[in-house]
C-alpha cells in the first residue's frame, strides 16, 4: 500500500506524522524529567545557560524519526534501511547514557566508529568518487572505507559540538535536512527522501520547545543521531546523481557538483569544528578541550541573543550554498576554494568586529557606554 501512495504526499506523511510524535512526546519527556530531575545542570562557566533544563529532548527526535521512517520506508525503496537502524539505535543508547551519567570520550568515539563501520562496510554507503577534487576520482575500495568512516564521525561530532546555544543545531540541521530531501527526491531516491523528511518532522516538533529560551536541549541524544543520518544522507545524495532527472537540469547538474553542493550543506558546523580543532592544537591544547570559541560564542560575545545568533549563522548556511550553487559547474577544487574564501570572509568581518567590540569594552570607563556582556551574561539576559 506504500508504495502505490505518491511520491510528494508519502514525504508530507513522514513530514507530519514525525512532526506529531516528538512535538507530542517532548512535553511528556519534559515532565518526567522535571519529576526525576534529570536535569543539565549549569557549571557557571562553560555553559551558557543559568536555569537547570531538562537535556533529554532527543529521544522525541529519535522516536519521531524512528517510528514515521520505519511505517513509510518499503524495503523495495531502501534496502540499507535496516542497517541504518541498527547503528541510529546504537547512537540512541550510548547519547541516551551519555545525557543521564556521562561516558568517557572513547566510550562515545568507540561507539560512533561501530556504527558508522555498520553503514560503511555492511550496507556499504560511502563516498566512491570524490569527482575530482584534490585531482582525485574514484577511490580504492579500502581508501573510500576509510575516507567515509572519517567523515561520518567528523560530521557526527560537528553537530554535537555546535549545539551549544538555543536553537542552533536543531535550525541548521532543519536547513541540512530539507535541502538534502528535496535533493533525494529530484535524484529519484524516495528511500533516502523519506529518511531525511522523517528527521526533518522530528527535529521540527522539537524545536518548538527548544526556541530561545529553551524548555529542553537535545542532549546527546539528539545530535549524535541528526549528525550522524545528515552524514549518511549526503553520501547517498552524491552516490544519487542522475544527469537525466529534471532537477539535476535545472538545479544540481553533475556528480561534482552534488559532491560540492552536499559539502556546502554541512559547511558551517564543519568549518566550525575544524577551525576550533585546529585553533586549540596551535595553543598546545587538546582539539576536544571544551572552551569558548565556537561562532556561536563569538557572536553571543558581540551582545546577539540567542536567537539572533542562530539567524546570522543559518543564513550565513544558506548564502555558501548559494555561493555552491553558482560555483558548482566550475572545477570542484575551485568552487570548494570559492566556499572556503566566501566562509574566511564572512568568519574574518566577525573576528575583527568582535574584537573591536571587546577593546571597546574594556577601554569604557564609568559613566560611559555601558559594557557589552559577555557570552555568559548575554545568555542570562535571554534566558531569564
Amino acid at each position: 500500500m506504500i508504495q502505490q501512495i505518491p511520491s510528494e504526499l508519502l514525504y508530507l506523511l513522514c513530514f507530519v506524522s514525525s512532526l506529531i510524535i516528538s512535538i507530542i512526546s517532548i512535553p511528556q519527556i519534559i515532565s518526567v524529567a522535571a519529576k526525576k530531575r534529570l536535569y543539565d545542570t549549569p557549571d557557571g562557566e562553560r555553559k551558557i545557560h543559568l536555569r537547570v533544563i531538562p537535556n533529554l529532548g532527543g529521544i522525541g527526535i529519535f522516536f519521531g524519526f524512528i517510528t514515521t521512517a520505519s511505517l513509510f520506508i518499503s524495503p523495495e525503496a531502501f534496502t540499507k534501511w535496516n542497517f541504518i537502524i541498527a547503528a541510529s539505535l546504537l547512537l540512541f543508547l550510548v547519547g541516551i547514557a551519555d545525557d543521564l551519567i556521562s561516558l568517557s570520550p572513547s566510550k562515545k568515539f568507540l561507539t560512533q566508529f561501530i556504527a558508522a563501520f555498520i553503514v560503511v562496510c555492511i550496507a556499504d554507503i560511502r563516498l566512491k568518487s570524490l569527482h575530482g577534487v584534490l585531482g582525485l576520482y574514484e577511490l580504492r575500495y579500502w581508501w573510500s572505507v576509510v575516507f567515509s568512516i572519517v567523515g561520518i564521525i567528523f560530521v557526527t561530532n560537528a553537530y554535537n559540538l555546535i549545539d551549544g546555544i538555543d536553537g542552533l543545531a536543531g535550525s541548521i540541521a532543519t536547513l541540512s535536512a530539507l535541502l538534502l530531501g528535496i535533493t533525494l527526491a529530484g535524484f529519484g531516491h524516495p528511500g533516502a527522501a523519506c529518511l531525511s523528511f522523517c528527521l526533518l518532522g522530528g527535529i521540527v516538533g522539537f524545536l518548538r520547545y527548544n526556541i530561545s529560551p529553551a524548555k529542553i536541549f537535545m542532549g546527546d541524544t539528539g545530535s549524535l543521531l541528526i549528525g550522524f543520518i545528515i552524514s549518511l544522507l549526503c553520501i547517498i545524495s552524491v552516490n544519487s546523481f542522475n544527469g537525466l532527472s529534471t532537477y539535476s537540469r535545472l538545479v544540481i547538474h553533475s556528480a561534482g557538483g552534488a559532491l560540492v553542493i552536499g559539502l556546502s550543506v554541512l559547511f558551517v558546523p564543519v568549518f566550525d569544528t575544524f577551525r576550533v580543532f585546529i585553533t586549540r592544537i596551535m595553543k598546545g591544547s587538546s582539539p576536544f578541550k571544551a572552551d569558548r570559541t565556537h561562532l556561536h560564542h563569538y557572536l553571543l560575545d558581540m551582545g546577539f541573543t540567542h536567537s539572533q545568533t542562530v539567524t546570522i549563522l543559518v543564513i550565513s548556511n544558506i548564502l555558501i550554498i548559494t555561493v555552491s550553487l553558482i560555483t558548482q559547474d566550475f572545477n570542484p577544487n575551485i568552487a570548494i576554494l570559492c566556499i572556503v574564501a566566501f566562509t574566511l570572509s564572512l568568519f574574518g568581518i566577525l573576528y575583527f568586529m568582535r574584537k573591536a567590540k571587546l577593546a571597546k569594552n574594556r577601554t569604557s570607563g564609568p559613566g560611559k557606554t555601558k559594557e557589552l556582556p559577555l557570552a555568559k551574561d548575554a545568555a542570562a539576559a535571554n534566558n531569564d
